[in-house]
């Protein structure tokens, strides 16, 4: 097995983070106790609501579609400040699963206030245990490894998907349902994403070299995939300060190519599926528009590269799709000349804008 390259050939936190996630994954105990106290208080409602803010909500789309297929829990992701500004009637709320991995999120936070004063639980799903998050829930399934240094977050990311799959199928068990291929795959789900991430890594590297100069890049998924298409286009915004954009598979049928132009990059990612037809119609599509194409999962004929993905349910798949697309955005910032860790912020503007616009509540809990 080849190793990660030496800290002095990346000295960028979001490579450590990237790096970090297989031995993540193998840390987090599916089965542990803390996954089963909380699914008992999911179980026991009618329906779950799911409400984070940016990588966390994306964490939520996916974690959503694993507790409708694999529970048969009716699930409905939120942008936190939508679900704490415009809450649903409290007659029709169950249970609320909050994700932030620093735990300081306000409207997260906001949001598991306006839920519990109808009298109904909230789980956190953070990295921190000592947050405001954490406190204000009923439980809290925590990660491992703590808050990234890296402004772009990824390991935690997928600890996050992890942790909620793992709620999924324990919520599945106490309704005597099974699902073995969702199962299987977090029971392997280190030693997965180490092979996705050694493997793929001189093809996105090559790719990045090929694409660090698009006007935009966008990025297509659907199903549990619109999670990893809305993450996979955030970090190349974040890390690379390139245009890029998420687009829902069928929704990228309906104008958004519309301006397609030469030069640009269409990732769109078609694991075998419900979606795969829907995936290579839109990959042939932005192709006659004039993109270049990029696959994951399912081949496309005419697609300019394509990357394979482990053979696991599609459910968990958004756990290992991301990986190579971290990677992408990772280089396209080297290639670019920038700072992967910091978004901008060692340009005075951007600092300036992100000081504004980003909140954050006190790290931790008074004891």
């Amino acid at each position: 097995m080849s190793t990660a390259p030496e800290r002095s050939a990346h000295p960028f936190h979001m490579w450590d983070g990237i790096q970090a996630i297989p031995a993540a994954l193998s840390a987090v105990d599916a089965a542990g106790p803390d996954v089963e106290a909380v699914a008992a208080m999911v179980a026991a409602e009618a329906r779950v609501d799911l409400v984070g803010c940016g990588t966390s909500y994306f964490a939520g789309l996916a974690i959503g579609h694993a507790l409708q297929a694999a529970a048969a829990m009716p699930a409905t992701a939120h942008n936190a400040f939508e679900y704490a500004a415009w809450p649903p009637p409290a007659a029709a709320r169950g249970a609320l699963v909050a994700l932030s991995h620093t735990g300081t999120t306000p409207d997260v936070v906001s949001a598991v206030a306006e839920h519990r004063a109808a009298g109904r639980p909230a789980i956190a799903l953070t990295d921190v245990a000592d947050s405001p998050l954490a406190a204000a829930c009923d439980g809290a399934l925590v990660g491992p490894g703590g808050l990234e240094p890296a402004l772009p977050k990824t390991r935690s990311y997928a600890t996050a998907l992890q942790r909620g799959f793992a709620l999924a199928l324990a919520v599945a068990r106490r309704s005597g349902r099974g699902a073995p291929a969702l199962a299987a795959a977090l029971d392997d789900a280190g030693d997965l994403a180490a092979a996705v991430t050694r493997e793929t890594e001189a093809q996105v590297r090559q790719l990045a070299e090929d694409f660090a100069g698009a006007p935009r890049i966008v990025v297509v998924g659907g199903g549990p995939e619109l999670a990893t298409a809305n993450e996979a286009a955030l970090k190349i915004t974040e890390a690379a300060g390139m245009h890029a954009d998420a687009w829902q598979v069928e929704e990228a049928a309906h104008g958004t190519w519309a301006s397609t132009a030469p030069g640009e990059l269409a990732i769109v990612i078609a694991p075998e599926g419900r979606g795969t037809g829907h995936a290579r119609r839109i990959a042939r599509g932005m192709a006659a528009a004039g993109a270049a194409v990029w696959t994951l999962g399912a081949s496309v004929d005419g697609a300019d590269a394509h990357t394979a993905l482990p053979e696991v349910d599609e459910l968990a798949m958004p756990l290992f799709s991301v990986l190579p697309l971290y990677a992408f955005a990772y280089h396209l910032a080297l290639v670019r000349g920038r700072n992967p860790d910091v978004m901008g912020t060692d340009d005075d503007r951007y600092r300036e804008a992100r000081g504004i616009m980003r909140l954050a509540l006190p790290t931790a809990v008074a004891a």
